[in-house]
């Protein structure tokens, strides 16, 4: 393996840290990473200078740059998949997100917030998760080659139960999550597919608890959606 930079591993952590949990200060990021507070300012510095992370009153949060270089991710999926959640949210009123794989970790790329509801959840861009955890990540990992699903489910504190729900998830063609990755937070999502077998990414709704939608018009809502996105992108 060639030899890695450690000052750009640091800086590339703390990135990571303040896009997943922004806003937290200096002192939170340290003792989190376990980083002196010295290493961590001058990587915080550094990020700064080129707005990939921005101070604010509260502890500092992703910048502009992050926003600019997700747009050059999958950029036709992304073109896709926009005018469907804007239109998904109009008309419903919740909180729809694009969900991507990244290595192990599921990484939401774009969302579309409903305006109808005085609560409504709403995340940060670049929020990542591990692959096995939420319904986002499991619409995706449930459609992942057999090699990655046991690795993946093997690192889990509970893989039968993790074994069970991707199951489940390919069976019915959805996933769903309850108090998982926020308290109070319903997701369900689906994969987005090209052709039978290669899985994009996952087009899902979080919405609060006390609104929660498990019945089948939400699922066939998504699942329509996401075959307009597969459409689009010219795949059957």
């Amino acid at each position: 393996m060639p030899e890695i930079s450690k000052t750009a591993d640091q800086a590339l952590a703390v990135l990571e840290f303040v896009a997943a949990r922004g806003p937290v200060a200096t002192a939170d990021i340290a003792r989190e990473l376990r980083m002196h507070r010295t290493v961590v300012h001058r990587s915080l510095a550094t990020l700064a200078q080129r707005r990939y992370v921005r101070r604010t009153a509260d502890g500092y949060v992703a910048g502009a740059t992050l926003t600019r270089l997700a747009s050059a991710v999958e950029p036709e999926l992304l073109g896709a998949a926009r005018p469907v959640l804007d239109a998904l949210a109009r008309e419903h009123g919740e909180t729809f997100i694009l969900t991507l794989r990244d290595g192990d970790e599921a990484v939401q790329v774009e969302q579309a917030v409903g305006g109808r509801h005085f609560v409504r959840v709403q995340l940060t861009r670049g929020f990542r998760h591990p692959l096995a955890s939420g319904a986002s990540g499991r619409a995706i990992l449930a459609f992942l080659d057999a090699p990655t699903v046991t690795r993946l489910v093997a690192a889990t504190p509970a893989p039968r139960r993790i074994a069970a729900l991707l199951a489940q998830a390919r069976r019915d063609g959805y996933a769903d999550s309850h108090d998982e990755l926020a308290a109070g937070v319903h997701g369900i999502s689906v994969p987005i597919m090209a052709g039978r077998s290669d899985v994009r990414g996952s087009l899902g709704v979080v919405m609060p608890a006390v609104r929660s939608q498990t019945g089948d018009a939400m699922v066939r809502l998504l699942k329509d959606a996401a075959r307009r996105i597969s459409r689009t992108l010219g795949d059957p």
